[in-house]
């Protein structure tokens, strides 16, 4: 019985300690396992790592061949060349035509035939010339001729707020003088105009100086200074051009609202109209000084609706004018006024309508009972920003005529380049 229990006690413990042993063996072949695992995934990670890398460098290496492939296949340029385009001037052309009738009963009077004519052919050059300087070039090619209009280079900022111009241009003595003739919202400069400043108006050569003025009793302000040969014949010494011509104007602008806008302008001018300088025969002459004065106003009302502007807006324009010029009679001088005003209606984005009214005395001497005035009905009609219709009635009568004219003009104006229908 003994024996028994001490079998039996041995066995228990010899279960108990290889319980212990089987478990020790099989935590540690686990162990071994995880451990195998962890290997293997790191193993496999530097593989894809490498992978990745591999597939990077593979990558640029093809970018840069093809790279280097593109740059083999350029065009190589060298120090000096130049854009040609580049320099190029900007280039603009302008026709303007217009039929006549004369509506009396021989069809012509004194300086009007009816019949089609082709008043001029502009080229017009534009182009910067440097990062301080530009310069615009009109060349006017008539029926009768080719002539200069106007040919000058502006310096954009002397100083602050200050631009100089040099060369032939018409002139800033109102507002309508210095517009080209394909640009007029109607067809012809107003009669006070031509009558007053000449057919062609001011157009000289010489200096002008452009002075964006501090905003001291308007929203902006302009002042003028222009210094010129007097080559005017109408006015000044013409071919024996006398030197100098000055020129003044003050110009004043008005924001009145968010639509509107108003400018006023005062004009001066003053020059010599005697002749210096040889006769045919070689002779000297030096006559005495003789001068002419100038003076003038104009004022701008324009109103146009905001995001409205294409298809309605208002203008409202006058000028006047007052000549008072020395002549070679002993005491006498020629001293006559004028002006215009017209209003301009944009009935939508084609159509315009306006009328103009023009008053002048005669440039001559004792003018006082003697005048002339214009009514001018006008309609026109956009067909592009490039092409242009307008019909016009000229009434022209008063005590300086003979006989009242009637004139009907259909105009057509057109334009190729860059700048269209440019006033100047």
């Amino acid at each position: 019985m003994r024996i028994s229990v001490g079998v039996l006690a041995l066995s228990v413990m010899a279960g108990f300690a290889f319980g212990q042993t089987a478990t020790k063996a099989g935590s540690d072949s686990l162990t071994k396992k995880i451990q195998d695992l962890q290997n293997r995934i790191e193993t496999l990670e530097q593989k894809n790592e490498q992978s990745e890398l591999q597939q990077l460098l593979n990558q640029a290496e093809t970018a840069a061949t093809k790279e280097d492939t593109k740059e083999d296949n350029q065009k190589t340029f060298k120090s000096g060349q130049r854009s040609l385009q580049a320099i190029n001037p900007e280039i603009s052309v302008t026709g303007d035509m217009f039929g006549m009738a004369v509506a009396n009963k021989n069809g012509f009077n004194e300086e009007a035939r009816s019949g089609a004519y082709f008043r001029v052919l502009g080229l017009h050059f534009q182009s910067a010339l440097d990062p301080f300087s530009f310069t615009k070039i009109a060349v006017e090619i008539h029926p009768e001729g080719i002539e200069l209009g106007e040919a000058y280079m502006t310096w954009s900022n002397v100083l602050p707020n200050l631009s100089l111009t040099a060369g032939k241009f018409r002139q800033q003595f109102g507002i309508i003088n210095r517009w080209h003739a394909h640009s007029l919202d109607q067809f012809d400069f107003p009669l006070a105009m031509t009558t007053l400043l000449g057919e062609d108006g001011l157009n000289q050569t010489g200096v002008s100086m452009d002075w964006f003025m501090a905003p001291l009793w308007a929203d902006a302000n302009t002042l003028t200074l222009q210094v010129t040969n007097g080559q005017n014949d109408h006015l000044f010494s013409g071919e024996a051009f006398s030197f100098p011509a000055i020129l003044a104007h003050l110009k004043s602008y008005y924001d009145l609202n968010a639509n509107t806008y108003f400018e006023l302008g005062l004009s001066g001018m003053t020059g010599f109209n005697n002749f210096r300088g040889f006769d045919d025969s070689g002779a000297l002459i030096k006559e005495a000084n003789r001068t002419t004065r100038l003076a003038g106003a104009d004022l701008t009302l324009f109103w146009e609706p905001l995001n409205r502007a294409h298809y309605h807006s208002f203008l409202w324009r006058s000028e006047l004018y007052y000549v008072d010029k020395e002549t070679s009679a002993a005491d006498s001088t020629i001293k006559a006024w004028g002006g215009y005003s017209y209003v301009d209606y944009k009935l939508n984005e084609r159509w315009n309508a306006g009328l103009r009214f023009d008053y002048t005395q005669p440039f001559a001497v004792d003018n006082s009972t003697e005048y002339t005035y214009q009514v001018v009905p006008y309609v026109t009609w956009w067909q592009s920003h490039w092409m242009r219709f307008r019909l016009q009635y000229n009434y022209k009568n008063g005590t300086a005529l003979s006989e009242a004219d009637h004139i009907i003009r259909l105009q057509l104006t057109w334009a190729a380049g860059p700048h269209k229908h440019e006033r100047y």
